[in-house]
């Protein structure tokens, strides 16, 4: 890529070079992502079988196991339903996880690519929206298929019940500005505006409170949130 140029960019590469070749289908995977030898094709029959029984797919995903608290991921921010389809127990969402998501090619023709301006954070998300958007298309977790996955660089009990993700200071950047810029789609769901206002109040406070670099986090939030102030037209 010549340089860092986002996973955006990255990936729309790939997604170039899959139209090209004419593929079926794409899958996205993350450096930090394990998943049995299986899991493809367990993600394809169930593809193939929600095709065939009518419903307009646009990404299957498996469930992540956290690989630092080996727990379930929580996907409640985008759950909209739990489902059984043509012979499989489903978690339909608003938007699937970039790791492990199955999608057919021909989706990119029609939505377009992942946007770049974001870089990294919420690219996923903001695709999986404009292509519901776009297309009614619908996404959805197989609660039967598996994957190990980490999220951040560890993860911190907030209290007996509450875990934060731990991120690099680098990423609060992206995230505070990019909240601002997607908070002004008329896709992005009010449910995952709701949460994340509140989860980035709390990274304020946990970051800036009790981070050993509380200054470097404090820095990128702060310039993460006047860049996303100064364009929330996007």
């Amino acid at each position: 890529m010549n340089g860092n140029k986002g996973i955006a960019a990255a990936q729309n590469q790939g997604i170039k070079y899959f139209i090209q070749e004419d593929y079926d289908y794409i899958i996205s995977c993350d450096q930090d992502t394990l998943i049995g030898r299986t899991t493809i094709i367990d993600l394809l029959q169930t593809m193939e079988d929600l095709t065939k029984a009518g419903v307009p797919i646009g990404a299957i995903a498996p469930i992540g196991i956290d690989h630092y608290s080996h727990k379930k991921l929580s996907y409640s921010i985008a759950k909209i339903r739990e489902t059984f389809i043509a012979g499989h127990e489903l978690l339909e969402v608003t938007h699937t996880m970039n790791s492990m998501s199955l999608i057919p090619v021909r989706l990119f023709k029609e939505v377009g690519g992942m946007e770049e301006d974001l870089f990294i954070d919420a690219v996923d998300c903001e695709w999986c929206w404009r292509a519901h958007y776009l297309t009614k298309v619908r996404f959805f977790y197989d609660t039967n298929i598996l994957m190990d996955h980490r999220l951040g660089i560890a993860t911190k009990k907030c209290s007996k019940v509450y875990e934060i993700h731990i991120t690099p200071p680098f990423r609060m950047y992206f995230q505070y500005r990019n909240y601002l810029w997607l908070i002004h789609r008329k896709y992005t769901p009010q449910k995952w505006i709701l949460y994340n206002g509140i989860k980035y109040i709390a990274k304020i406070i946990y970051y800036t409170l009790f981070s050993s670099e509380r200054i470097s986090y404090l820095k990128h939030i702060i310039k993460g949130m006047k860049d996303g102030i100064k364009s929330q037209s996007r």
